[in-house]
């Protein structure tokens, strides 16, 4: 009885802090609603109905792992939406699977409006999965009220892509273009002490110039163009364009646009991107009298959103064997942490748990991380490594970004598969500290005293770093240079020389990172699990995901307040985020980049430009 007590007490402060009478009864409505599936057992399976459209709408950021929040903050967050949703990537492409060899799902209504970060290789597994999900012989329809650039990726496997005649298609490439602060650090007279090794370390480069440096330019460029260029080739292939017509047409868009007469719809239309303009109630309408109506109500036609499909679908038990799955998702840091991060003290608990658990077989390290922390880096990889020792086979599988220290914890795994477009690489180690002592003397605040050693108080940001404390500095990014580089070596079967040529800090897309010898195999993250049950020679096993787990009375409310969500595609807007949203998160999440900045010794190996959506 203590999580319902802490339910109820949690239901009534939030009731006393808002103070309204309305919102009170609410409240009081979901304590009922609590008390009564106490009592009768919780809500039964949801049904799939035959001849049903599968409606595949992602909404907010695709992730590995969807962050855990109590049910009751959730619920009201996404009432008052103070919080971009998430939505799991294997929910996705598992949800497709499913569906491909289900009789009783006739087709899938794709709808990416409510779309919003994605990184490139989620947003290829989600394609491919569509185009395996053709191979039943079952239709997609695409049915957005318009088409981001991501968003149109998938929108591009359909058989017939609708749109509204009011939307567009807006493609415009990939593109990289950092804020720089040498000049504002100038005029508060604040001295950037920069460590690096690497000639295209470049995450230093906003600190210490106003431009971007021609080695970045060319190893951004070189990285960007290869993600365009499968960009480019998923959608002409799939629409049956061809080569180089959507560059071509970007190039030439105000000529495009003018023949058009303005039209951003007509324009996607002439350019074969869209099939038929067309406003909601004719492409409903057209389904409906295809598939029938639906048994739910609501004036649509016949179809099942793909979580409460997924509700509706238990879990197969394979086998006695597990195969377990640890996310390293978001920066890395020291300490614990959500599942938004990759904390080192959290990450090594479920690898010691995985590894001390007799059913493991294997252990898959599923990374989507730009890195961070080089000491909770080497942190993490020393547990894996002691799952090793032990006989277990540790195969690194790589998200959308897997650079810097995420490369370094997954350096010395047995395999290491990516996805083509990965990014990864980024071997380079720097560090940045900041002193204040002039902009501080400006408004007449000065530090002064005396030490025992030529290092006491070293590093306080009040005043300038001594020559000694940068050698020092220095000395120990170079070694973690190196450490960084004889790790590669060990795990890649190289020379320490033949990886210093391909390091350097630089960036590499997946597909170029096989072609060096960075990578093992290119596949996703099922590709992966596979490898590692052939590895430790089993045919039967369940997959698990080590992470925090909600407790049974979290998890039973979370199902109430969720239980009518998804049934029936419902929106008649656009629930995508806006412009304004899309920068305040962008900004939001560079502040908490730069406050998860926790290493020790001040040593960091992260990729910051490695966030391509």
């Amino acid at each position: 009885m203590k999580g319902v007590w802490e339910i109820i007490k949690s239901i009534f402060k939030f009731v006393q802090g808002l103070g309204t009478l309305t919102m009170g009864l609410v409240t009081l409505f979901l304590l009922v609603m609590v008390m009564m599936a106490l009592s009768s057992g919780g809500e039964p399976r949801p049904s799939v109905p035959n001849g049903a459209v599968l409606v595949l709408e992602p909404a907010g950021m695709i992730v590995e792992q969807v962050e855990y929040q109590d049910p009751i903050e959730a619920a009201f967050e996404a009432e008052f939406n103070r919080r971009p949703p998430q939505t799991s990537i294997h929910d996705i492409t598992r949800a497709l699977k499913l569906a491909k060899d289900d009789n009783r799902i006739a087709a899938i209504a794709l709808i990416t409006d409510s779309l919003g970060p994605i990184g490139p290789s989620h947003l290829h597994t989600i394609a491919k999965s569509l185009r395996d999900f053709k191979e039943s012989g079952k239709k997609i329809y695409a049915l957005s009220t318009a088409y981001s650039q991501a968003g149109y990726l998938l929108a591009a496997e359909a058989d017939k892509v609708y749109m509204n005649p009011a939307g567009n298609v807006f493609l415009n490439g990939y593109g990289f273009y950092p804020t720089y602060f040498k000049s504002m650090l100038d005029k508060l007279e604040a001295n950037v002490n920069v460590f690096r090794v690497g000639t295209y370390k470049s995450a230093v480069e906003p600190f210490i110039r106003d431009d971007m440096s021609p080695a970045a330019k060319e190893a951004n460029l070189a990285f960007l163009g290869g993600l365009w260029d499968q960009y480019e080739t998923s959608v002409v292939e799939a629409r049956g364009l061809e080569a180089g017509a959507l560059t071509n047409n970007i190039n030439s868009l105000p000529d495009r646009l003018r023949e058009a007469e303005g039209n951003f719809a007509k324009l996607a239309q002439n350019g074969g991107l869209v099939d038929e303009l067309a406003p909601r109630t004719v492409w409903r309408q057209a389904l409906k009298e295809e598939f029938g109506d639906n048994p739910g109500g609501g004036n649509t036609f016949k179809q099942i959103h793909y979580q409460t499909y997924l509700a509706a679908k238990p879990q197969k038990h394979r086998g006695p064997s597990e195969i377990a799955v640890i996310t390293a998702q978001g920066q890395i840091v020291m300490g614990d942490g959500p599942i938004t991060v990759s904390a080192a003290e959290t990450l090594v608990g479920y690898i010691r748990n995985a590894r001390n658990n007799p059913d493991t077989a294997a252990i898959v390290l599923r990374v989507n991380s730009p890195g961070g922390s080089a000491f909770a880096s080497e942190l993490i990889r020393q547990e894996l490594v002691a799952a090793q020792e032990q006989g277990l086979k540790v195969i690194a599988s790589m998200g959308p970004v897997a650079a810097s220290g995420g490369y370094w914890i997954s350096a010395t795994a047995d395999e290491i598969w990516a996805a083509p477009s990965t990014i990864t690489g980024s071997i380079g180690i720097f560090g940045v500290i900041p002193t204040f002592e002039n902009t501080l003397a400006k408004i007449g605040v000065h530090t002064d005293g005396v030490g025992t050693t030529e290092m006491a108080g070293a590093f306080s940001t009040a005043r300038p770093l001594s020559d000694m404390t940068k050698d020092v500095i220095q000395q120990s990014i170079e070694n973690g240079y190196s450490q960084f580089l004889s790790l590669v070596s060990e795990g890649r079967n190289m020379s320490v020389e033949d990886v210093d040529k391909i390091a350097q800090g630089r960036v590499w897309i997946g597909a170029t990172a096989k072609d060096l010898g960075l990578v093992d195999h290119l596949g996703g993250f099922e590709d992966a699990v596979a490898a590692a049950a052939s590895a430790a020679g089993v045919e039967d096993y369940d997959v698990v995901f080590y992470r925090d787990q909600p407790s049974k009375w979290d998890q039973m409310i979370a199902d109430i307040l969720n239980s009518s969500v998804g049934s029936s595609f419902k929106s008649d807007a656009p629930s995508g985020l806006s412009p304004v949203m899309q920068t305040a998160m962008k900004l939001k999440g560079e502040a908490e980049l730069l406050l998860n900045f926790n290493d020790p010794m001040g040593s960091y190996a992260l990729c910051l430009l490695c966030k391509v959506e």
